[in-house]
């Protein structure tokens, strides 16, 4: 007698050929496969037991796909109700649905793009099962093209064909389409379009290799692009975007050309061929790039990851092109027509007639000791789905600087996309927007909101003004909670090392040691308390900490040494006194990083976030030396003033080098103190000071070789774009 098993299997199954997988693979049986709103639904007649199927299932998966769990019922039958399987109708419903990330173009649509005998050759919205966009044109659930913004374009009777047709990679393809039927390009000289389709885009890639400036519609948003080794043309993207020093993102032809320039190993070359295509953070070889790199020995390369980018290469001579997001920088990624169009500067714009539902910039990631850091998460990355133990639905908003919200199910946490700098009014109104979007699209209400405990930020604001149950969080504890998340782990020291964050005394904290039991969480020690005023003025221009900081070491024999630090503001110094008496305390890595900075003449003014802090890294990256500078442990807190004095009093430029190695011990030697006090030997590590190379390795090396156990994140940003996540972790302890 047969057996009937129905199937619910939950995870990512929607848009990544998952339907027509289950068919093949049970093509010899009876029943039936569907898209619901709850994920797949597998009805099948077999003399096959359910874990022979189950098996067969997991062992074959279609790459992009994962799943969760499988929820199986069993029938017994007397005969068959069908006698062919097959793909039946999506049901539709409210039940949340999750569908993978937009995916960069996949190897086989890749060979047909530029392949003269395909019918889609040189069609520049060409996708499949297995790449293409996602969460950026859809606008509900299920993902069926009618809820997305391919709705308008009606399938010619070749592309309805292979939607319909199991065997083919194109079977329900959502964004599915041919020159005959898909959306269009348009490149538009003031108000006047010049060109269309493909000659559109040839004649982009011309005016590129003239040095012209173009506005062009990728994926996720609108991107200004040019000639990588155009000086001029980099100037004029500098002057647009209002970004003096911040290097650029580069997307290079092919690896090759990227290997020409940049030290790749394994791991490197398999993220950058991955269909996430992130940015990927290269050591260079060469000194090529010079302006559009601002002297740093990184170049961020990325692989074109949609059809258009390889087009322009196909048609253009270039090597690399500068790909940075159109908006002045610190704002939102532009992503609307009508934005777009009101964008002055560029020379063009080429845009296309396809909608994008909500944006999405470049991922960041930088390999470190063969381990991905993630920088920005977000095209590739989101929605990202982790599988852990938690209450339903939780919202965690985030923090301000970097910020990316998370939403939970049960057992399942969902996180967003990158949102920039929420002090900018219009990416806190895209932040919102976010938070709208995420509860509507996975229809999930909230039932507790949680958000950082810092009183000013925007994020925490809104949680409190819309929300009841709101749960609050010390910045640097959802850091901590973040990595304890992510590795599953019960016991641990915390080193938390970034710029600021609220702390639980009122103060601004920033180098902070916590101890995790099966308890709860606890401060244990931090860097020594140093004043902190200014206000946003001390994180943009550090010689002002610089010179407070030597007031309250030095008392008044600091003028001696301040003059060098503040240049022609005197300002600063004529009012230190008064402002030392009225400041706060910070016990802020970034902080010491950009003081030291600027002692040592490197950094005085910071135009984007930290680069006072990144200048001494590079600086120190010249510099090979083991030296070590004074410091003070007690307490378990860290005394650099000695440090400080050693640097002002003798400041030349190895000490940049120096003070790394000094940084990186006093971290060791302290936890070593907390290891003997607490018997403690795994350490998590978290903040955006580990995104400094060389601190990373260090430390990680010196723990590693005194036998502790060394964690950190790797599928969360290191930064405070992983915060929402140890956010969940938190709440979940304390209700």
């Amino acid at each position: 007698m047969k057996k009937a098993y129905f199937f619910r299997i939950n995870g990512i199954t929607q848009s990544v050929g998952f339907r027509p997988f289950i068919y093949k693979l049970f093509s010899k049986e009876s029943g039936w496969v569907r898209n619901s709103a709850k994920g797949v639904e597998l009805y099948i007649e077999t003399e096959k037991d359910s874990d022979f199927i189950k098996r067969k299932i997991i062992e074959n998966l279609p790459k992009n796909a994962k799943i969760e769990n499988m929820d199986i019922k069993r029938y017994s039958i007397k005969r068959q109700a069908f006698n062919r399987f097959f793909i039946r109708k999506s049901s539709f419903g409210k039940e949340r649905v999750f569908l993978p990330p937009d995916l960069g173009i996949c190897d086989k649509c890749s060979i047909e793009l530029l392949e003269t005998t395909n019918r889609r050759y040189l069609h520049p919205f060409i996708n499949c099962t297995d790449c293409g966009p996602r969460f950026s044109i859809v606008f509900d659930s299920p993902y069926d093209r009618n809820k997305t913004t391919m709705k308008g374009f009606k399938m010619c009777k070749k592309c309805e064909d292979e939607y319909n047709n199991p065997e083919n990679r194109r079977f329900h393809a959502e964004p599915i389409a041919c020159k005959d039927c898909g959306p269009s390009y348009f490149l538009i000289k003031g108000s006047k379009v010049i060109s269309k389709n493909i000659e559109a885009i040839k004649q982009t890639a011309k005016f590129m290799e003239n040095g012209q400036v173009i506005l062009i519609k990728g994926i996720g948003g609108y991107h200004l692009v040019c000639d990588a080794l155009n000086k001029k043309a980099i100037d004029k993207i500098k002057l647009l975007k209002k970004r003096e020093n911040k290097p650029f993102a580069f997307i290079a032809r092919d690896l090759s050309t990227i290997k020409k320039q940049c030290f790749v190993n394994s791991e490197e070359e398999k993220i950058l061929q991955s269909q996430i295509k992130p940015i990927v953070l290269l050591k260079s070889k060469t000194n090529r790039f010079g302006s559009a790199v601002f002297g740093s020995p990184y170049i961020g390369a990325m692989l074109p990851y949609a059809p258009l980018h390889m087009l322009l290469f196909h048609f253009g001579s270039f090597e690399f092109i500068v790909a940075t997001s159109a908006n002045i920088s610190e704002e939102s990624l532009i992503y609307q027509d009508i934005s777009a169009l009101n964008f002055a500067g560029a020379d063009c714009i080429l845009t296309n007639n396809r909608k994008i539902v909500r944006p999405l910039e470049d991922s960041i990631v930088q390999i470190t000791d063969n381990q991905r850091l993630i920088y920005r998460f977000a095209r590739g990355f989101a929605p990202g789905y982790f599988f852990k133990k938690t209450k339903p639905g939780i919202l965690s908003v985030g923090g301000d600087l970097k910020n990316n919200i998370a939403l939970t199910d049960k057992d399942r946490i969902i996180m967003s996309q990158y949102t920039p700098n929420l002090e900018n009014y219009p990416n806190y109104k895209k932040f919102k927007e976010k938070v709208e979007d995420f509860i509507n699209f996975f229809n999930i209400q909230p039932e507790a909101v949680v958000c950082d405990k810092h009183p000013g930020y925007f994020s925490s604001e809104y949680a409190r003004q819309n929300f009841k149950n709101v749960v609050e969080v010390q910045h640097h504890a959802a850091h901590f909670c973040s990595v304890l998340y992510e590795k599953n782990i019960e016991e641990a020291i915390g080193v938390i090392m970034d710029g600021t964050g609220y702390g639980d005394d009122g103060n601004v904290w920033g180098g902070e040691f916590f101890i995790k039991t099966a308890k709860n969480i606890e401060r244990i020690g931090h860097i020594k308390y140093m004043p902190f005023a200014f206000g946003d003025k001390a994180i943009k221009e550090p010689y002002r900490l610089a010179v407070l900081w030597l007031y309250d070491i030095l008392g008044s024999d600091f003028e001696n040494f301040a003059k060098n630090i503040c240049s022609n503001d005197y300002g600063v110094i004529k009012t230190i006194e008064f402002t030392h008496k009225n400041s706060i305390k910070t016990s802020s890595a970034g902080r010491l990083f950009d003081v030291v900075s600027a002692i040592l003449g490197i950094g005085k003014i910071s135009s984007f976030e930290a680069e006072s802090a990144i200048k001494l890294q590079y600086e120190a990256m010249k510099h090979k030396n083991s030296s070590l500078l004074p410091y003070a442990i007690k307490d378990f807190e860290i005394d650099f003033k000695e440090t400080l004095l050693s640097i002002v009093k003798k400041p030349n430029i190895d000490k940049a080098c120096a003070f790394h190695n000094t940084f990186a011990n006093a971290l060791f030697e302290n936890i070593i103190k907390i290891k003997k006090a607490t018997g403690i030997k795994s350490v998590a590590l978290s903040g955006g000071v580990f995104q400094n190379e060389i601190i990373f390795f260090k430390l990680k090396n010196m723990l590693e070789n005194a036998e502790f156990k060394v964690y950190y994140n790797t599928e969360t940003p290191v930064n405070d774009g992983g915060l929402a996540l140890g956010q969940v972790y938190f709440a979940n302890m304390v209700m």
